[in-house]
């Protein structure tokens, strides 16, 4: 099916906002929509064609000294996974 989008963005937040407004079809995470669904002011559809997913993988070289860079990335992705 060919989709002439007007919005295009990667922006989790701006989705739900995008959605909340009535913009159309959305494809969020449930724990970005939870509590809108929870609320009554998001309507989940096309349940039965989503996956579940089992989470996020991250793959980095396993060395003695990492770069700090690296690691306060893998801090900060671990604590949004765990949040």
């Amino acid at each position: 099916m060919k989709v002439d989008a007007r919005v295009l963005t990667t922006d989790p937040d701006l989705n739900v906002r995008l959605a909340m407004a009535g913009v159309g079809l959305n494809c969020i995470s449930e724990r970005s929509v939870r509590p809108h669904v929870e609320a009554g002011t998001l309507i989940p559809v096309l349940e039965e064609y989503s996956e579940p997913c089992p989470g996020f993988f991250l793959y980095f070289p396993r060395r003695r000294h990492q770069s700090a860079a690296l690691r306060a990335f893998i801090d900060f992705v671990r604590g949004r996974v765990r949040g």
